[in-house]
């Protein structure tokens, strides 16, 4: 009892460190409108359609009792700001005195939260439950969240009312080690297919030796002037009495949560790589849905002569930079926006600089035939404001490459102009990281 008291608190100062700076080591997260309520389960009640509890579902609009990696993908609408992620995410139906509650959202953080240099991208269709659905105490896995009140282990009987409205949270750790062979459980044979990392040292059990990234389900519900939740329940399986299928609840301790990954596999790879295994950073939403890197660039200084090699792309007064990449093919999964993503920053000074971008002939590249000036045209695309910082920036260009989409283009090719006396540098498509791309979600 000591060991997991003493693992919940760790757990919960995790959830309030992220919640409170926004920023967490090797972090992105995805948020997920309510989408539908079914008395389905496809993981534990697999084809068993309306004999599971009653689930609220997020993310994937199809989810119900058949549905898998397969399925999914059949239909990948779904409620994320983030379109690449077409998953399935669900937890039991809250009801309190005052009726069922209707959930706002869930806000996954998927975390990298050990010392292990690196994890490895959740593999796709895997299936994995968090939580304990006969739940009757306290769980390391489990947290509770009362807007002004902070987290607790236990669950709150009600949460203050707060400009109007009380706010409830149940925050759910999923397992973060897969023993690599099995893509779902097995409760046939009691086979299960995740476990939790060491606590003392971040390592996986030796028979789930590969660690991905964990997922820590976020669940907010607004209660309204009315914050009582004395009594509050969640849905349990219904059983038969005298021939009638009957709904069943359980006190919140019996909270928990399942998931199936259906995300875009490269666009769950670029988090993996440039957000979880990059050092310290915190990607927040921003997963591209489509990602395309530079097929050439170079740079032209004032008297013409092209850097084709070079790891940094300048651009200073006279300079122009050129930036090539192949349109991307759109699938099935749908976007918003189309940005250009760069890294880089003024390296003269502290002060910003404002830069604007250009549409650019395509018939250059950087091993044969450099470009010249006149490639680039009169037509302005979006423009990027930067500091002296060198770091990640998409900014907008989605008109133009939208444009180039629409007419089936092959390349899109974009120019930098620099209008001040300041020098700025970006990496080129010659370094591993902060490749110049199109980014669309």
């Amino acid at each position: 009892m000591k060991k997991a008291t003493s693992l919940l608190r760790l757990l919960l100062l995790i959830v309030l460190a992220a919640t409170t700076t926004g920023v967490y080591a090797g972090q992105f997260s995805v948020q997920c409108a309510y989408s539908h309520t079914k008395p389905d389960d496809s993981i534990v009640r697999y084809g068993l359609p309306g004999l599971a509890m009653q689930h609220d579902f997020f993310g994937n609009r199809s989810t119900d009792a058949f549905s898998d990696l397969a399925k999914l993908n059949v239909n990948k609408a779904t409620t994320c700001n983030i379109t690449a992620d077409a998953s399935a995410y669900w937890v039991p139906q809250l009801k309190r005195a005052a009726g069922i509650v209707v959930p706002d959202f869930q806000k996954t953080y998927y975390q990298k939260n050990t010392e292990l240099p690196v994890v490895t991208a959740i593999p796709q269709g895997l299936e994995m439950l968090a939580g304990d659905h006969h739940g009757t105490a306290a769980n390391p896995a489990i947290a509770y969240f009362c807007q002004n009140v902070g987290y607790m282990a236990n669950p709150p009987t009600s949460c203050p009312v707060v400009n109007g409205n009380a706010q409830f949270d149940i925050v759910i750790y999923f397992p973060d080690c897969w023993d690599g062979e099995h893509i779902k459980p097995d409760f046939s044979s009691g086979v299960q297919n995740m476990a939790y990392h060491n606590n003392k040292d971040g390592s996986c059990p030796e028979a789930y030796p590969i660690k991905i990234q964990q997922l820590q389900l976020n669940l907010q519900y607004t209660l309204g002037n009315n914050g009582d939740l004395n009594g509050a329940q969640l849905s349990m399986d219904p059983i038969m009495v005298n021939g009638v299928l009957t709904p069943q609840w359980g006190s919140l301790y019996t909270a928990h949560a399942d998931f199936i990954n259906a995300w875009k596999p490269d666009s769950l790879q670029y988090a993996t790589d440039n957000c979880s295994n990059n050092g310290n950073t915190a990607c927040s939403s921003d997963i591209p849905t489509y990602y395309v890197k530079s097929s050439s660039d170079t740079w032209l200084d004032s008297g013409g002569t092209p850097h084709n090699a070079d790891e940094k792309l300048r651009v200073g007064p006279g300079d122009i930079i050129f930036m090539k990449f192949p349109t991307p093919v759109i699938t099935d999964y749908t976007y918003q926006t189309a940005f250009i993503q760069t890294q880089g920053g003024d390296v003269t000074d502290s002060t910003a600089v404002y830069l604007y971008l250009f549409a650019a002939a395509t018939n250059w590249d950087d091993q044969n035939k450099s470009p010249t000036g006149s490639a680039r045209t009169p037509q302005s695309v979006g423009a990027i404001y930067l500091d002296n910082v060198n770091k990640l920036r998409i900014n907008s260009i989605d008109a133009y490459v939208k444009q180039q989409i629409a007419a089936k283009a092959p390349e899109i090719a974009i120019c930098i102009k620099n209008n001040t006396s300041k020098v700025v540098e970006f990496n080129s498509r010659e370094v591993k990281n902060g490749v110049p791309a199109l980014f669309l979600k």
